[in-house]
């Protein structure tokens, strides 16, 4: 069944094993001293705050949940607002000429007969 523990009892460890149990410490270690270099790192790179202010104006700084920005829309409609007044201008214009030009049929017209 199950042995118990003794001062005398005898315990054989390979070489296999210590070389296998070192490799594992030295991963360990490895890899504890890149997580202190990427956390020193990342501690020197810009407030990822920071990064979206242009991109979101309207939030604060404590803010995280970031919905799209009033401003962009804000301005994107001004933008198409524009292009409309112009193209509203511009079919004034044409009806202008078309009415001018209904006119000179008419006028035409009158002249023949």
């Amino acid at each position: 069944m199950a042995k118990e523990l003794s001062p005398d009892t005898k315990f054989t460890l390979s070489i296999q094993t210590m070389i296998g149990a070192g490799m594992g410490i030295a991963s360990l270690v490895g890899m504890w001293y890149m997580l202190q270099a990427d956390i020193q790192e990342a501690k020197e790179l810009p407030v990822p705050l920071s990064l979206f202010s242009e991109e979101y104006p309207s939030k604060g700084i404590k803010e995280f949940n970031w919905s799209p920005s009033y401003e962009q829309y804000k301005q994107q409609i001004s933008q198409l607002q524009d292009d409309v007044d112009q193209l509203f201008e511009m079919t004034e214009g044409l009806q202008e000429d078309n009415d001018k030009l209904n006119q000179q049929i008419v006028n035409l017209r009158i002249a023949i007969q």
